[in-house]
């Protein structure tokens, strides 16, 4: 399958990565012919661009198949943020110094679990190795609901993370008294970054988990204490969506409806006034392997085991396996083993997908224009497929456009996969194979 449609069907993407959406095609369309050479030349031709795309980056430091290194004391041990350092410092001297980064985003670990010094660390070598956007605005730090202290986000604004992202996860929802104590420490917390001058706050709520202690009134009163920009519900298998589970996420989303809160698309809420509502309305918002941006076609710079680069119509992919990830840097080499470069059929698709995703409207006459297609015989098996959408109310087909009413992760989802070649040709027995 070429498009990773459920939240386990890559296990080694971090939170912060949509993996439903971010990538079209998805990992199992990477080959292990392209290398870090490969990778290197589309950063040197994306540097010679005469308008270089914006350039976003983000650090992990964990996976659930990367087998890191944690000692018995859960201590992380002082070779894992050495060795991210290093792959700071050398995807730094690849890029011109004309393309400072407009975003930063750590996950896994890393603002949770590592040290002061090694926080400090980290970020002294971003600062060296990177040209930074004006005050760090677009710094976002991503902790979980437990384990953070009051001294840690302290640290976190003064090394200029400016925006935090909270989630609820399903080891935080054991049982109600657990959900309880997460909701309030998450609460506690984000006043404390208000009162820190923080910028942004993101919560993720898995709710499908959590539905003895987030009830819609709950959900209500968090929203109030929190007042978080963006709230995203997630649900582990948004497939099995139905029943009763079905009617959970609906009355989620109705109530935060009430508060005023939007649904941008992937059941993102964002509330009144969010920087993001706007481009949204004006059609302006765009969408990477990050997730939903103000940011047009950015180059994303995944730094860490596993993590994934896109750069131009090129996707990479670093070693996962620490030891292999940490002898590779250690020789002062980028650690990409894996790639793929886009046909113009991938494109094509991708952009479709992004419309949907973000305009709510596939422009038919756009489409047609830009690849000089005639849209309805060059996707008439997926029009077909459309039909019974449209028959559900999920969509609306029209001469010029294709509207998309629909909001919500499933069936997004489900729109998305009509349009993927790739899924079918698997399905007919016909799909390439990849090394």
């Amino acid at each position: 399958m070429g498009f990773p449609y459920t939240d386990n069907a890559d296990p080694a993407l971090p939170g912060i990565v949509e993996t439903a959406y971010g990538l079209y095609p998805g990992l199992d369309a990477f080959s292990g012919e392209y290398d870090a050479q490969d990778y290197c030349d589309w950063v040197e031709q994306s540097n010679g661009d005469p308008l270089p795309a914006p350039l976003a980056v983000y650090i992990r430091d964990s996976g659930r198949d990367t087998a890191e290194p944690v000692g018995s004391d859960g201590v992380i041990p002082a070779a894992v943020p050495r060795a991210i350092e290093q792959e700071v410092r050398l995807q730094g001297a690849l890029f011109d110094a004309d393309r400072p980064v407009q975003q930063l985003i750590c996950t896994g670990n890393i603002a949770a679990a590592w040290t002061d010094d090694q926080l400090y660390a980290l970020v002294s070598a971003i600062q060296a190795s990177f040209t930074l956007g004006q005050a760090q605005t677009g710094w976002c730090a991503c902790l979980g609901a437990t384990g953070i202290s009051e001294a840690r986000l302290r640290l976190l604004q003064v090394l200029g993370f400016l925006k935090i992202r909270f989630a609820l996860y399903q080891d935080d929802v054991r049982d109600a008294a657990t959900s309880h104590r997460a909701l309030e420490n998450i609460e506690a917390l984000a006043g404390l970054a208000r009162r820190l001058g923080m910028r942004q706050i993101m919560v993720d709520l898995f709710y499908s988990a959590t539905a003895n202690a987030l009830t819609p009134a709950r959900l209500e009163s968090f929203v109030h204490n929190v007042r978080p920009e963006l709230v995203r519900l997630v649900e582990k298998k948004p497939e099995a969506l139905s029943g009763a589970r079905a009617s959970q996420r609906d009355g989620y989303a109705d109530r935060l409806a009430t508060l005023d809160y939007e649904n941008i698309g992937l059941d993102w809420f964002v509330c009144p006034g969010d920087q993001r509502r706007r481009p949204a309305l004006s059609r302006q918002l765009h969408w990477s392997v990050l997730g939903y941006t103000d940011m047009p076609s950015p180059d994303v710079v995944g730094i860490g085991p596993g993590a994934v680069s896109t750069i131009g119509e090129f996707y990479s992919r670093n070693e996962h396996r620490w030891q292999a990830y940490t002898s590779l840097v250690n020789q002062n080499l980028i650690p990409t083993v894996r790639g793929l470069e886009l046909e113009s059929d991938d494109s094509l698709r991708r952009e479709i997908m992004t419309m949907m995703l973000t305009d709510a409207c596939i422009d038919i006459r756009a489409i047609e224009d830009k690849w000089g297609i005639h849209f309805d015989q060059f996707f008439s098996p997926e029009i077909n497929q459309l039909s019974r959408f449209q028959k559900a109310g999920s969509v609306i087909i029209e001469t010029d456009s294709i509207r998309i009413l629909a909001r919500g992760r499933r069936e997004l989802r489900e729109l998305c996969e009509a349009f993927d070649r790739r899924i079918r040709l698997a399905a007919s027995g016909n799909a390439p194979s990849f090394a």
